[in-house]
């Protein structure tokens, strides 16, 4: 097996393998067509870009505004928030791990120490519930059987026989399996967890392409968002997001200062205001993810579900996200995934030239003698 595919010794395991796909093949790691990471085809903004140029050059022997007083009104404009409840992250990543330290810290105390994971979900959050002292307690809540959409009484029952539970982590849209929940649902999830002595995380890492889901607006004491600005804007090398809470001062303090670079911060200043550059996106992901869902739904022994994100999880022939590795395209294998395992895979939504080519590759195999189509 091609290191990247499997979870590593502490449990998290992504996509954006290619490098180590390169060293395990012998292969230049730019011969790929990597759709292992789900990044927004139209690539990143040139604006975003071209700011980020200048503050690289401008702005790198100047220490960022400790409070990013600017970054936090784009981006709050962005949200249609206040920038009071805005807080800047070294990408989605910080903000999950700094609401589980704020929820371990006003909620728990030392009686509530169970975090929920909705799998087969994003591995992250299992490590940002560690992190803070958290038992984790995983919960299978999509299924194949459904088209994997949200199982609401797993979660009632874990929050029912689990009265030490904390925190609650929810993906939406989810990643992998690309479900999505309308914003009044996900609110009325909110008021339950409410109802049972928990806070309840809500990661909308890939909102963007969903607006109308977002509940940024509505975050409370128990309720944070957290939001990722490298997936939308194709910016994951530099490393930018938000948490989305209440009672900000008291989250600053659990954050390291200047957590976020001059280049990053002068690049979401920009990419966040461009609303055209957004309204292209949504447009184009969802033409392109329509076309590659009925492409693949049309080959024989491929399975894929509906996502309202810009991926597919998609069920085939156990061992081919490394079969297609060896035709020189990357896919993420999900066998790691809680309630997935062995034969699902996530494929990134990408431009119409490079969806056909990947549909073009996979047609080839199943169509050989190894894989198993006739």
């Amino acid at each position: 097996m091609v290191r990247g595919w499997v979870a590593s010794p502490d449990g998290r395991h992504h996509g954006a393998h290619r490098d180590e796909a390169a060293r395990d093949l012998g292969a230049s790691s730019d011969s790929f067509l990597d759709l292992s990471a789900n990044i927004n085809p139209l690539g990143p903004p040139e604006a975003a870009l071209a700011a980020a140029s200048r503050a690289l050059r401008e702005d790198t022997e100047r220490y960022p505004d400790l409070h990013y007083p600017e970054l936090r009104a784009a981006l709050a404009g962005y949200l249609g928030v206040s920038p009071e409840v805005v807080l800047p992250t070294n990408g989605g990543a910080e903000a999950l791990f700094l609401a589980a330290r704020v929820a371990a810290e006003w909620f728990v105390r030392n009686v509530r120490k169970k975090a929920v994971i909705l799998e087969p979900t994003f591995s992250e959050y299992a490590a940002a519930a560690h992190a803070a002292g958290f038992e984790v307690v995983r919960v299978v809540a999509w299924r194949a059987a459904s088209d994997f959409r949200l199982d609401l009484a797993a979660l009632d029952e874990a929050l029912v026989n689990g009265r030490d539970v904390g925190l609650v982590f929810l993906c939406n849209p989810n990643n992998p399996t690309g479900d999505a929940i309308p914003c009044e649902e996900v609110l009325s999830l909110a008021e339950w967890v409410r109802g049972a002595g928990a806070a309840l995380v809500v990661d909308e890492a890939f909102a963007d392409f969903v607006p109308p889901l977002s509940v940024a607006g509505k975050v409370g004491r128990d309720l944070f968002v957290a939001r990722s600005f490298t997936k939308f804007f194709a910016m994951p090398g530099l490393r930018l997001g938000c948490l989305v809470a209440r009672d900000l001062e008291r989250v600053r303090a659990l954050q390291p200062s200047w957590s976020v670079n001059a280049v990053a911060a002068a690049a979401g200043v920009v990419a966040a205001g461009d609303t055209v550059f957004a309204e292209a996106t949504i447009a184009e992901v969802e033409m392109r993810r329509r076309e590659l869902f009925s492409a693949l739904g049309g080959l024989p022994g491929i399975t894929p579900y509906p996502s309202a994100a810009n991926f597919l999880l998609v069920h085939g022939p156990e061992r081919l996200p490394e079969e297609l590795a060896r035709r020189g395209v990357l896919v993420r294998s999900c066998e790691p995934f809680l309630g997935l395992g062995p034969g699902f895979f996530r494929v990134a939504v990408r431009s119409k030239e490079e969806n056909e080519r990947f549909v073009g590759v996979l047609r080839s195999f199943l169509g050989s003698p190894l894989g198993g189509a006739s």
